[in-house]
């Protein structure tokens, strides 16, 4: 499985057999600009939303032909399934009630898990629906947007994954300073061991992966993949 970063929520799966699917392509709109260049056009089978917010919610970024999941439930094609779990998002009290759906993806023995920006405290049937997972990709910024470093300890420590990847941070050239996201740098300044990787892809398999938890941070994909947004 070959796991690609384009910045803040979107990453690109890859499987052996040749699905792609896309969680979380990313878009501005009116009155919140936070990126300063568009998705970029990419090829996949299928498109991931977790919920309808702006910054992950750009099904018209992605192909015409890609089928695109949004609900909770069980796909599979080909060699890759995909585990759609519904809960509600994290934040404000005006958040609490907002569906959000968590997808985990499994291919080739390795078992992914993307948050979206869901909440923490999961009920005990979304627990079991979830399981264990070895990859955890998980919201995390310095001020604390969605969730803090001890509700994230929380579910690292629930989930016990062998990779964290942490999204939804600010990433220079990607979001515009009217972005309200920080680095992750103060919560990557706790964690034991953390691999700040100079790539946007890497692959994944069973007999590659840590016996402990590690924190890998990608780079977002090359800025030549994305035309550029047009100002505020």
């Amino acid at each position: 499985m070959r796991l690609t970063y384009f910045g803040h929520c979107a990453f690109r799966w890859e499987t052996a057999g040749g699905i792609t699917a896309v969680a979380d392509p990313y878009r501005n709109q009116a009155d919140r600009y936070w990126f300063t260049r568009l998705f970029p056009e990419v090829r996949c089978d299928l498109g991931l939303i977790t919920h309808a917010h702006f910054d992950h919610d750009a099904v018209e970024r992605l192909p015409e032909a890609a089928s695109i999941l949004r609900m909770p439930g069980e796909f599979v094609t080909g060699d890759l399934n995909v585990h759609g779990v519904g809960d509600f998002h994290s934040g404000s009290a005006r958040l609490r009630d907002f569906p959000n759906v968590m997808f985990r993806l499994d291919a080739g023995g390795v078992s992914f898990l993307h948050i979206g920006d869901n909440r923490v405290e999961w009920p005990p049937e979304v627990a079991s629906a979830v399981g264990g997972v070895d990859v955890l990709l998980v919201t995390v910024d310095d001020s604390n947007h969605l969730l803090s470093y001890q509700q994230v300890d929380a579910l690292v420590q629930r989930l016990q994954p062998r990779v964290v990847i942490p999204m939804h941070y600010a990433i220079p050239g990607l979001t515009a300073s009217e972005c309200e996201l920080l680095p992750p740098d103060g919560w990557l300044a706790r964690q034991t061991t953390v691999r700040r990787l100079e790539t946007d892809r890497i692959e994944f398999s069973t007999g590659k992966l840590s016996t402990q938890t590690e924190v890998w941070l990608l780079q977002p994909a090359s800025a030549s993949l994305n035309a550029p947004e047009v100002g505020p």
